[in-house]
């Protein structure tokens, strides 16, 4: 009949272990406040680390019936029971040098640091035990993290290939990966959080202490799929709302999978899902806008020239010795100008030009620029004489002509180019009349018009 007591006294053990650590604190604090040669403090100080050893003795013992009963690994819980016996004979040795001392002890406030530093790591094991290891860790910046010797790799979550992915193992290659990501930083065998393991279908089966977390053919009896979809402030909600949540796609692929008996024998063909189910899951490369190539970044000097010129110039990121150069200051640019840009042709990946006074002339010179990927030629008196020599732009995606006098010959000219993709030609004389057949690339033209609405004609 009393068997519950120690059961009950163990789970009191999150609440107990807050005691010790406010009093002990307040006790730090007053030694930190305490001028030199002062006992104003002293008689407090002695009470506060008496006090405060008596509650870590019960928040010890209530932590080592936890772990009796709870179901946790010795290798979980050993180090945060050590530290915290510790914690308790930290605090018991302070009193006895404040009590037999009239005075403050020597290097009390060094003492009472080195108390401070046992319980915030002692907490933390505790922290790692009810959180995860990494619960303190994951929100730092990756670079912390490398310092502090934390360079784990994340679980990558589902991955669908877009071909063959209906013989997929549904469980093995679709439901674990789900799991690992979102449940099993806590349900795992060296943190057992409420007895459940889910890193294998037979930990799974096996359930925790509150039983079966599966129910084959019926989602909504099953606690795997039941309480993730929970609202988030529901204390039986899972994961934590403070924990990274499943996509909502990833909870349907769960229910899925339990509706269609939660085995390890079916394939993700199996079931009846909907493509824009699995749409976020498939995998695609995607290629880099830029060239994949690697070039010499351009000098201090070389830069501070272009900008003395008048150019603006800057790295198309932090991370790459691509350049984007504009003449949106520099509106005097001629083609005569060209040499300027000589010393960064290798590195020169995006080109406006726009408003300047260019001619057909400078289009020569542009098939000096290898890596050119976006070009911006708006506003200037370009008539597409000779645009056909953009076709030897290998990189060229982007192209812009913008309220120039390029007709419908030029744009014909640039047909079947390796690798234009967009050309946008607002405002010039070509007419949707005129392009009636498909080019290689996307042209866009504009001049879209909205229809009459009968309120436009209404006068107030």
């Amino acid at each position: 009949m009393i068997d519950f007591i120690l059961p009950l006294f163990g789970r009191f053990h999150p609440i107990l272990v807050h005691l010790p650590i406010g009093i002990l604190a307040f006790g730090i604090i007053l030694v930190f406040l305490s001028k030199k040669g002062s006992t104003q403090y002293l008689e407090s100080i002695r009470l506060a680390f008496l006090l405060g050893g008596v509650a870590a003795v019960f928040s010890s013992i209530s932590g080592f019936l936890q772990y009796q009963n709870e179901g946790f690994s010795w290798d979980t819980v050993q180090f945060h029971l050590i530290f915290g016996w510790a914690t308790v004979l930290a605090s018991f040795w302070l009193y006895y040098e404040a009590k037999k001392s009239t005075s403050f002890p020597e290097k009390f406030k060094l003492k009472s640091s080195g108390l401070f530093a046992l319980m915030l790591f002692t907490g933390h094991l505790g922290g790692n035990i009810t959180h995860g290891e990494e619960y303190l860790i994951e929100v730092l910046p990756p670079e912390l993290q490398s310092l502090l010797g934390f360079e784990k790799e994340p679980e990558k979550g589902l991955v669908l290939p877009e071909q063959g992915w209906e013989q997929l193992a549904y469980y093995d290659q679709v439901i674990q990966p789900i799991i690992n990501q979102n449940c099993k930083s806590c349900h795992n065998p060296k943190n057992l959080k409420g007895e459940l393991d889910l890193t294998s279908y037979e930990a799974l089966i096996k359930g925790g202490e509150d039983g079966s977390i599966l129910t084959s053919g019926n989602a909504d009896q099953s606690a795997l799929y039941s309480r993730l979809i929970l609202p988030k402030d529901d204390e039986d909600h899972m994961p934590p709302k403070e924990k990274r949540q499943p996509e909502k796609e990833a909870i349907e692929l769960i229910k899925a999978w339990v509706e269609l008996g939660g085995n390890t024998s079916s394939k993700l063909g199996d079931a009846n899902i909907k493509m824009e189910i699995l749409e976020p899951f498939f995998h695609r490369m995607e290629k880099p806008f830029y060239p994949e190539i690697s070039v010499e970044k351009v000098s201090d000097e070389s830069m501070a020239q272009l900008k003395s010129e008048g150019f603006f110039a800057e790295l198309t990121s932090e991370n790459s010795n691509w350049l984007t150069v504009s003449c949106i200051n520099f509106q005097d640019f001629k083609d005569q100008n060209w040499t300027l840009l000589n010393p960064i042709k290798n590195q020169l990946v995006y080109l406006d030009l726009s408003g300047t006074q260019i001619t057909d002339q400078i289009l020569d010179s542009l098939q000096t620029l290898p890596n050119l990927t976006v070009l911006k030629l708006n506003r200037t008196a370009i008539s597409g004489s000779k645009l056909e020599g953009l076709n030897s732009l290998k990189h060229l995606k982007h192209l812009y002509i913008n309220k120039t006098q390029i007709e419908t010959d030029g744009i014909k000219s640039l047909d079947n180019h390796p690798s234009l993709e967009k050309v946008f030609a607002y405002d010039t004389p070509i007419s949707e009349a005129e392009m009636k057949e498909n080019f290689s690339f996307y042209l866009e033209i504009g001049n879209y018009k909205l229809p009459a609405l009968p309120t436009d004609t209404i006068e107030y």
